[in-house]
C-alpha cells in the first residue's frame, strides 16, 4: 500500500526511535480518542500500529483481543483522517508485526460498520462468516 510523503506507520517497538516522537503522551492523539480511552501512546493495546499524518495519530490498529493462537485487530481512525486508506494502511502494518507472526489473525466488524467493510475490501481481506450477539 502506497502512502502519502506526510504519513509515517509508527508501532511500540518504533517509538523510541521515530524522527519526531510526540512532546507528551497525549501529543498526536486527537481529543476526539479521550472518549474511547485513549489519552495517550500507553493507552494502546499492544501490538499496536499507528499511522502517524503530520504528527498526528491518523488511525490505530490494535489488538482488541490477544491470545497465544490469534489476534483480533481493533481499528480506530480519527474523524478527521477517514476515507483516505489509513486504517488500511495501519492494519496492514499491524498484520506485519513480528509479534503476531504465530497466530491466526481476525478482522471483524459490524455489519453496518460501512467504513470499516471498505477497509477489509480494500486490503482485499475475505469474509469467514458471522456473529450473533444476544443481549
Amino acid at each position: 500500500m502506497s502512502l502519502s510523503c506526510s504519513t509515517t506507520l509508527l508501532t511500540k517497538a518504533m517509538r523510541g526511535s521515530f524522527a519526531t516522537p510526540p512532546k507528551k503522551a497525549t501529543d498526536g492523539v486527537p481529543e476526539s480518542w479521550f472518549d474511547l480511552g485513549f489519552h495517550g501512546v500507553a493507552d494502546f493495546w499492544s501490538p499496536w500500529c499507528a499511522a502517524i499524518v503530520d504528527g498526528e495519530v491518523a488511525s490505530l490498529a490494535c489488538a482488541a483481543r490477544l491470545t497465544d493462537s490469534g489476534a483480533e485487530l481493533g481499528l480506530v481512525t480519527a474523524k478527521a483522517f477517514r476515507g483516505r486508506g489509513f486504517g488500511a494502511a495501519a492494519t496492514a502494518g499491524w498484520s506485519r508485526l513480528p509479534t503476531l507472526r504465530s497466530r491466526t489473525l481476525f478482522y471483524s466488524t459490524d455489519r453496518d460498520n460501512a467504513s470499516s467493510k471498505r477497509v477489509a475490501s480494500r486490503l482485499g481481506l475475505r469474509h469467514h462468516g458471522a456473529s450473533l450477539r444476544i443481549t
